[in-house]
């Protein structure tokens, strides 16, 4: 077989979670520091909670401590949790993509920049957890994407080779380190258009473009 395993990012590939999960940080900064961050999130798509923390810190010139950056982690996770509740849907399509996997027998792993916790959260909330052989979060991992890192560790668990394994995405950074782990990469244009994911093997706008079956047969 060409492939036999899948990895997913969580937030704009399983679950319709960017819009929250970027609209938070409006929210937490408006409310802390009176602050109108506007709705251009690209700077951080794809960022852990720590590495978005720190860019708006930089950004706005607010306190850049580590205690400070921990609290304002913490708030945005938080935040998060009460504005998302009862309002996340998986994508569309990507059920049929997780039994067409399933239906091949391939091995499947949840690889995110979110902490485990808001994983947990939000494919639970989508009816999507015990879903998954792996989830790997930036807990697991020292070096956050682009670094392939987090690609790699779920590789690991799943004790395939690179060049068995299937990763889709929907961020820059994420293609990025999908890319530079080795796996075959499918971009989809569920957060960026389909022109910045150009560094992608595969590039679909929706996941009725993708079949798993004949990708294997390709």
């Amino acid at each position: 077989m060409r492939f036999e395993g899948i990895i997913f990012d969580c937030d704009g590939v399983l679950v319709d979670s960017e819009p929250f999960s970027c609209g938070t940080w409006n929210v937490i900064l408006k409310e802390q520091y009176n602050i109108d961050i506007g709705t251009n999130y690209n700077a951080i798509l794809g960022k852990n909670l720590g590495d978005a923390a720190e860019y708006y810190s930089r950004k706005y010139n607010l306190p850049y401590d580590d205690g400070t950056l921990l609290k304002l982690g913490q708030l945005k996770e938080d935040t998060y949790y009460r504005i998302a509740e009862g309002k996340l849907k998986p994508i569309p399509g990507v059920n049929r993509i997780i039994k067409e996997a399933k239906d091949l027998n391939l091995k499947i792993a949840v690889a995110s920049s979110g902490s485990i916790n808001k994983i947990n959260f939000n494919l639970s909330q989508a009816g999507l957890d015990e879903k998954f052989q792996n989830i790997i979060s930036a807990d697991d991992v020292k070096r956050a994407k682009p670094a392939p890192d987090i690609f790699l560790e779920a590789m690991n668990r799943l004790e395939l080779e690179p060049e068995k394994c299937i990763i889709i995405e929907d961020s820059l950074s994420g293609i990025k380190s999908a890319k530079s782990s080795g796996a075959f990469t499918i971009g989809i244009a569920t957060t960026f258009s389909v022109e910045h994911l150009y560094e992608a093997d595969l590039i679909i706008k929706n996941y009725d473009e993708l079949n798993l079956f004949l990708l294997q047969k390709s």
